[in-house]
């Protein structure tokens, strides 16, 4: 019985194209996934796809495909006989079957040098590639930290700024009203109380809390909305972090 080869082990001729072989090993690959259920309880899955792996290794690579080729020629070649010849009792270690078995071991040799050093750097590729995506997830993660730190407080000095200015206009409207209040009062105590003038004050005084009562009605509207536009604020710095961040942090 023949040995088998590469070729049999991805399921193809030796003459079969590049892209011939790629097809056949993608779908080898995904014939003995281990991780497929159909793979479970079938060990042997993994040995085949480890197989198939390192038939690629070489025939996916043309330069290893003809090494591989020719050692596989060498392999296959053999003297040729000729009827009615009669058997030679030759020794089986012959000077050309010793040059082909040197040139076969040297090649093999070279071959499994080259797979050893290809797979130490791949190796290496993977290390330094998985190194790198880590560094370049923490720095994203930092950058992504540092923008959220910076907007926060942002939006805490601008809410800081906006209470502080509410503050003052309060205590000035206060101030203003007071001393409207004061100098009502003080008009109406120096008024001679006549039959008019108590006319006069009975209306200033209705006047006054009517002043009063829009001056209340006027401060309940602006405490109104300054809730409301804080709560806008809120919604806000709310809507933004869930844009860059995919979640709410402040909410």
């Amino acid at each position: 019985m023949a040995e088998s080869t590469l070729y049999d082990v991805l399921e193809v001729s030796s003459t079969a194209s590049a892209e011939s072989i790629d097809a056949a090993y993608q779908r080898l690959v995904e014939k003995f996934d281990p991780a497929k259920e159909a793979n479970t309880h079938k060990p042997h899955a993994r040995v085949q796809l480890d197989a198939v792996k390192q038939a690629y290794l070489t025939l996916g690579d043309a330069e290893k495909r003809a090494i591989y080729d020719r050692r596989l020629m060498m392999r296959n070649s053999s003297v040729p006989s000729y009827a009615g010849a009669a058997p030679v009792n030759a020794p089986f270690w012959s000077v050309p079957k010793m040059l082909i078995a040197g040139a076969i071991i040297i090649g093999a040799t070279g071959f499994y040098f080259n797979h050893q050093k290809e797979q130490a750097r791949i190796e290496a590729e993977k290390v330094v590639a998985l190194a790198k995506a880590r560094e370049a997830e923490a720095k994203a993660r930092a950058d992504a930290e540092e923008q959220r730190l910076g907007l926060q407080r942002e939006r805490q000095r601008e809410l800081a700024e906006r209470r502080e200015a509410n503050r003052v206009r309060a205590e000035r409207d206060a101030d203003l009203r007071q001393h409207q209040r004061d100098v009502r009062t003080n008009e109406v105590t120096n008024r001679v109380f006549s039959a008019a003038d108590r006319e006069q004050a009975r209306r200033d005084d209705n006047q006054k809390r009517s002043e009063e009562q829009r001056i209340k009605r006027e401060e309940a509207q602006a405490a109104t909305a300054s809730r409301q536009q804080l709560a806008r604020d809120r919604a806000e710095l709310c809507r933004i972090e869930r844009e860059r961040y995919g979640k709410s942090i402040s909410c």
